[in-house]
Parts: structure tokens; C-alpha cells; sequence
């Protein structure tokens, strides 16, 4: 007797499956893992409830793939900005290289309140959380190529903290993000290099 199997065998049901995850991803951009139920995302990918169970065996599965793909877009947007940078010439002055490193490290597409809640909710989700963690070190690397060129010697982990927790004190406190994200970099930096990254 042959095994049994679930799921997509076919190109066209591959693909099917990716739209259905597409849409799973947006919801948890939008409004954190709470909001990824098989109906929303059934309803968002113009999916019946009984495509969503012959794709995925639960939510929790669809919530992990989606949060692949979230952390593989912010992965993917770093990777751009670190290539970007590793082919033209070299930024000249503070400014420009905080300029590059909050191109690798801030959403550009998605709203940012949107993006740092549902960053917070994915620790409520052990799917999400799993997924994030998994991706995490694409984004790092990826970060870590930008310091390179703009010749910030810093761990790249320790960046990104420092650019969500100024992003995350920002939208709690209505200030603008990018300046204050700017500033917190600078005040880092300086003790890096005082006399390259003065903070004035």
C-alpha cells in the first residue's frame, strides 16, 4: 500500500498554496497573529475554509509560513540595500551612512506602527515567534554587510536592537521614527568613534 500524503502536489496547487500564505502574511503585518484565523485568511485569499484544511493542517501551521515569509521580506530588503551598497562608492559623512543603515532596518512599504505591534504580538505566538527566530539570521548578516561598507564596526544585532527600540519608543511617545531611530544611532555610534561619528 502506498503512503498517504495532504497537500499540494501540483504546480498549479503550489502556487495556490503561496497565495493563501501571501495573504496569511499580510494579516500579520497588518494586525499581529491574533487577527491569522482560517477564516480571515480564507476571506483575504478569496479561499474556501475547505482549501485552507486541505493546504494546511492548522493555523498554526499557516502562521509559521507566514511568518517565513514576513522575516524573508525584511531579509530580502537588507540583502538589496547591502548589495546597493557593496557596488557603488562608498557613503561619505555620518549622514549618509545612518542614511544607509535605516534603509536595511526600517519598513518601507508597511505602516510602521502596523509593523513594530505585530513584532511585539509574535512573542504571544510560538508559530511566528519560531519563524522570526529561524530568519533572524539572514536580516543580521544582511545588516552586517551594510556596517561593513559604511565602515561602523558594531555588531549588527546590536543595531537593529537599537533601530527597533528607538522606533518602538518613537510610536509610543508620536515622535517621528526615522529622526528618532537617526538620533539613537548617533549617540551608539559615538562611543564607537568619537571623532568619526560625533554627535552634534
Amino acid at each position: 500500500m502506498g503512503v498517504m500524503t495532504t497537500g499540494p502536489s501540483t504546480a498549479r496547487g503550489q502556487q495556490r498554496r503561496q497565495q493563501i500564505i501571501g495573504a496569511a502574511a499580510e494579516i500579520l503585518r497588518e494586525s499581529g497573529p491574533a487577527s491569522v484565523s482560517m477564516r480571515n485568511v480564507a476571506k483575504r485569499g478569496a479561499a474556501s475554509l475547505s482549501a485552507m484544511t486541505y493546504y494546511f493542517e492548522n493555523a498554526d501551521e499557516l502562521l509559521e509560513e507566514a511568518g517565513r515569509v514576513n522575516i524573508g521580506l525584511w531579509a530580502n530588503r537588507a540583502e538589496k540595500v547591502a548589495e546597493q551598497a557593496e557596488s557603488g562608492p562608498k557613503p561619505e559623512g555620518r549622514e549618509a551612512a545612518i542614511d544607509l543603515v535605516l534603509a536595511a532596518t526600517l519598513p518601507k512599504d508597511s505602516p510602521l506602527l502596523g509593523h513594530y505591534s505585530q513584532l511585539i504580538a509574535a512573542g504571544s505566538s510560538a508559530p511566528v515567534a519560531r519563524a522570526y527566530h529561524t530568519g533572524r539570521g539572514r536580516l543580521n548578516l544582511a545588516v552586517g554587510r551594510v556596517l561593513n561598507v559604511v565602515g561602523i564596526d558594531a555588531p549588527a544585532e546590536l543595531v537593529i536592537a537599537i533601530v527597533d527600540g528607538a522606533a518602538v519608543t518613537a510610536l509610543s511617545e508620536g515622535c517621528d521614527v526615522h529622526e528618532t531611530a537617526r538620533r539613537y544611532l548617533c549617540e551608539l555610534l559615538a562611543h564607537y568613534d568619537d571623532e568619526t561619528w560625533p554627535c552634534r
